[in-house]
């Protein structure tokens, strides 16, 4: 999916097309400091305080590739996915192979497809991907009972800091079960 982008035609973005897609491969990469530095740059190009930018939905199409093939899923490639899953920019639309699709939804979607992927690699062993991935898993919530399960299934067996996170996050969850929303 992520080829069928035309990266040129976004917008938004302050770098060249060509750049993003680099600071994706060091997001997606082995070298801890290559890739919170490419979180630093990709936030400010997909969902910069709260706002949804274009680029955004190939990000996320080529985040989800990764973890689809069997790609390693850390801390910081999380951390994107849920600034753009909280960003908003009603009826910002990209086109992707001609069609023009919403990237709020187009987004939400492609995260709900690797969300059980990125709960079994939110075991606990890694503090750091576990926490991203509670502040990332609330508010699908209403879209996916897996969400629940797998904090319920965490306050059940973690102690401590992992209790504590998870507790927050299923208490989180619930809300936007009842109330379709954050609170």
């Amino acid at each position: 999916m992520s080829e069928e982008w035309d990266w040129e035609s976004l917008t938004a973005v302050s770098i060249p097309s060509s750049q993003l897609r680099k600071h994706l491969g060091r997001l997606l990469g082995m070298d801890a400091e290559e890739r919170n530095r490419a979180r630093g740059v990709l936030y400010c190009e997909v969902a910069n305080q709260g706002y949804l930018y274009d680029a955004a939905a190939p990000c996320v199409d080529i985040i989800a590739e990764h973890v689809e093939s069997g790609g390693g899923l850390s801390s910081n490639s999380v951390d994107v996915l849920e600034s753009i899953l909280n960003a908003r920019h009603p009826g910002l639309n990209v086109a992707i192979g001609g069609v023009a699709v919403d990237v709020a939804e187009y987004c939400r979607k492609r995260i709900l497809d690797i969300l059980p992927e990125i709960l079994r690699k939110a075991d606990g062993e890694d503090i750091e991907l576990f926490r991203e991935v509670c502040f990332l898993i609330p508010q699908l919530a209403d879209s996916s009972q897996e969400v629940i399960e797998f904090l319920s299934l965490s306050v059940s067996r973690f102690e401590g800091e992992l209790l504590r996170i998870s507790s927050e996050a299923l208490e989180e969850a619930r809300e936007v079960q009842r109330e379709g929303h954050m609170p």
